[in-house]
């Protein structure tokens, strides 16, 4: 009995001694190799297989995939002209195209195709010349882009500076001697447009600003080179408020081969006028889009008026 009793106690020893040396599944511990020595096992979870990548940290190849690429903006140019179709009715009317470029400019290079019909200057003032069409380009050195428009010169009949046919001769004898005479004019002079009553005529008709008639002072400081040409008529009006939305400025030249400097000279005030001059960027738009300079004969005329076009319309009746 003593016998039985203590081989069952020595048999659950060896139980406990070879449970306690197992230890717990996934646990470090030591086992019996059947050699006879001993090796120590560890779990798999405390070792991470490093053959794999851990999928909690970020991939360096890939980089962080949270944040969306940037994109570098694309830059568009352009060039593009105030109008792409226009039509003049006088010989000696004008235009003023204005080219925008987009994102920034370069020199603009102005031609026509047809001087013949219609001229165009340096700084896009398009002047008709004789019945017919014309394109007239404008090209920026910096991208190389051009633009077009189309210019249509129709003229009507000229009109008689004075009474009479549109055309005509005659001839008298008095006393042995003879005289001849024409019934027509195609540049009228100074005695058949008088410049005051017209300007008194579209101040009634259009609303300006505060206008004064420039001394001879404010033209050289206002319209440089004015003062320097000889005139029949001079008659700057310039506004002196401080919101500038509209001059109007008259002038007859001595000589008709002054026209198109006098025609530059107002084109340059309305130039500085665009540059920042107006101050306020509602007159600057004025003066941008609402400024034209034409001539007839020895007439040149600048006008800036949100009623421009008409203003120009009643200048040419005048001849």
């Amino acid at each position: 009995m003593k016998y039985r009793t203590y081989a069952r106690f020595v048999a659950l020893a060896l139980s406990l001694t070879l449970l306690t040396a197992c230890g717990p599944k996934g646990e470090s511990g030591s086992q019996s190799n059947t050699d006879g020595s001993v090796s120590s096992s560890q779990g798999s979870a405390s070792t991470p297989d490093q053959s794999q990548p851990d999928a909690s940290l970020p991939d360096k190849d890939q980089g962080d995939s949270s944040k969306p690429p940037v994109e570098e903006p694309t830059v568009t140019e352009s060039l593009s002209l105030n109008s792409s179709d226009f039509s003049l009715f006088k010989a000696g009317a004008a235009y003023q195209l204005k080219a925008e470029s987009k994102p920034e400019k370069g020199t603009y290079t102005w031609t026509s195709d047809n001087e013949v019909v219609a001229t165009v200057s340096n700084k896009g003032l398009v002047t008709a010349v004789a019945p017919g069409t014309a394109t007239i380009t404008v090209t920026d050195s910096k991208t190389g882009l051009s633009a077009s428009c189309i210019v249509r010169c129709k003229f009507e009949a000229d009109k008689p500076a004075s009474g009479g046919g549109s055309s005509g001769s005659g001839s008298s004898s008095i006393g042995g001697s003879s005289s001849s005479g024409s019934g027509s004019s195609s540049t009228p002079d100074s005695s058949s447009v008088d410049l005051s009553a017209f300007y008194s005529t579209v101040t009634t008709n259009h609303q300006f600003g505060m206008l004064t008639l420039a001394d001879a002072t404010m033209i050289k400081d206002v319209y440089p080179g004015l003062s320097d040409i000889k005139t029949n008529q001079c008659l700057p009006y310039i506004n002196m408020m401080t919101m500038n939305s509209g001059e109007i400025a008259l002038v007859e030249v001595a000589d008709s081969g002054d026209v198109d400097t006098v025609k530059g000279i107002f084109q340059d005030r309305i130039d500085a006028q665009v540059s920042g001059g107006a101050w306020y960027p509602s007159a600057i738009e004025a003066w941008q889009n609402n400024s034209r300079v034409v001539s007839k004969g020895s007439y040149v005329m600048m006008v800036v008026h949100e009623d421009c076009d008409a203003i120009v319309n009643e200048f040419n009746a005048l001849f």
